[in-house]
C-alpha cells in the first residue's frame, strides 16, 4: 500500500480532502520492520499503537493532523544478527521510497521545488537512514543528491552513529545530555562510523538542524563511551563495545578472538553473550526503549514544520 493510496483511501472514507505538506518515511528498529503498511493511529484515548518510536512519530502526526504528512513505511528485514546486511537493505529500500515519492511529485509539478521529506528512524533503522543520507544523498554525485535541498529532518532515536557529545534531539525535547561513562564522552556505539561534528550540525532547508539525535543514559547503542575522537582512536572501554557492535553487524571469528582477549573470557563465552542477546542490556527497561519524550518532541516539530510549508494537493 503506497502512501498516496493511504491518503486517498482515508479521504474517500471520511469525505475529507487531504493536502499533504510532504512525506515522512519511518524506518523502524531491530525486529520491528513496521512496514509496508502505514502504522496505526495513536489515539487520544490511548487505544492506538505503533511498532516503535519511528512509526510512533507517524502515528502521532496522524492523530494531531491527519493527512498533513504522507507516511510511506520502509520495510526491511530488521534482523538481529547479522545486522549489517539488514541495514543495507533498509538503506536501499529507503532510497526506493524517497525516490518514488520525489518522482511522483516531479511528474505532477514539473519541478522538485516545494518537495519536502522527513525521515524518522529508531535503532537499526537509524543506521539504515544515516547510511542512506551520508552515502547516497549528501556527497556530490551521489544517486540521491538531488534530494538534499528537500530533506528537512532526520529524527534519530537511540542513534548508534551519534556524534560524540552532540544530540540536537535532546535539545529539541528539553532532555538532558547524558554524562560521561567510565570517564569518557559518549557517542554512538558505531565508533569510527559515528558522524562528525560538522555533519551533526548540518542545516535543513528551513535553517534549523537537519539531524535530531535522541539519546538516553543507559542506552548501550547511543550512549557508548567512545571518547571525543572515535574516528582516530577509541578508549579501551569503547573498544570493547565497538567489537560487540562489529560482531553483531557481521560475525567475524577474528573479532570474536580479539573481544575474548579483551574480556579475558573463552571464545565460547563471548559467542554465547552475543547469541543470547545479553549484550542488549536491560530489555524494555533500558534507555534504548524509553524515547517517548523524544517522540512527542518530534511530533510537535514535524507538525510545526508541516504547517509552515505549502501543501500540494493529491501527491
Amino acid at each position: 500500500m503506497t502512501s498516496s493510496l493511504f491518503v486517498n483511501v482515508r479521504a474517500q472514507a471520511n469525505g475529507k480532502v487531504y493536502s499533504p505538506a510532504g512525506a515522512i518515511f519511518a524506518v523502524e528498529g531491530t525486529v520491528y520492520p513496521g512496514a509496508p503498511n502505514p502504522p496505526s493511529f495513536i489515539t487520544d484515548d490511548g487505544n492506538g499503537y505503533w511498532c516503535g518510536f519511528a512509526s510512533g512519530v507517524v502515528g502521532g502526526l496522524a492523530n494531531v493532523a491527519d493527512g498533513l504528512w504522507e507516511s510511506p513505511g520502509v520495510g526491511y528485514p530488521a534482523k538481529t544478527v547479522p545486522m549489517w546486511p539488514s541495514v543495507q537493505t533498509g538503506r536501499a529500500n529507503l532510497g526506493i521510497q524517497t525516490g518514488a515519492h520525489a518522482m511522483r511529485y516531479y511528474k505532477q509539478h514539473g519541478t522538485y521545488e516545494g518537495l519536502a521529506q522527513i525521515i524518522s528512524a529508531w535503532s537499526q533503522g537509524v543506521m539504515a537512514a544515516l547510511q542512506f543520507f551520508f552515502l547516497d544523498v549528501l556527497p556530490d554525485g551521489a544517486p540521491f543528491h538531488y534530494l538534499l535541498p528537500y530533506i528537512y529532518r532526520i529524527y534519530a532515536f537511540g542513534d548508534p552513529f551519534r556524534c560524540p557529545g552532540i544530540a540536537h534531539g535532546n535539545e529539541l525535547a528539553g532532555m538532558p545530555m547524558p554524562g560521561k561513562v567510565d570517564g569518557q564522552i559518549t557517542g554512538g556505539i558505531g565508533g569510527p562510523l559515528d558522524y562528525t561534528v560538522e555533519q551533526a550540525n548540518l542545516k535543513a532547508p528551513d535553517g534549523k538542524f537537519l539531524i535530531y539525535s535522541f539519546v538516553n543514559p543507559n542506552d548501550l547503542y547511543a550512549d557508548a563511551p567512545v571518547g571525543s575522537s572515535p574516528w582516530t582512536s577509541l578508549p579501551s572501554v569503547g573498544s570493547v563495545e565497538y567489537l560487540f557492535f562489529r560482531i553483531i553487524m557481521q560475525p567475524n571469528f577474528v573479532d570474536i578472538i580479539e573481544l575474548a582477549t579483551l574480556l579475558g573470557k573463552p571464545i565460547g563465552d563471548v559467542e554465547a553473550l552475543v547469541n543470547t542477546a545479553e549484550f542488549f542490556g536491560a530489555g524494555q527497561n533500558a534507555g534504548h526503549f524509553q524515547y517517548q519524550d523524544g517522540m512527542i518532541a518530534a511530533i510537535s516539530d514535524a507538525l510545526a514544520l508541516g504547517n509552515s510549508l505549502p501543501h500540494q494537493l493529491g501527491i
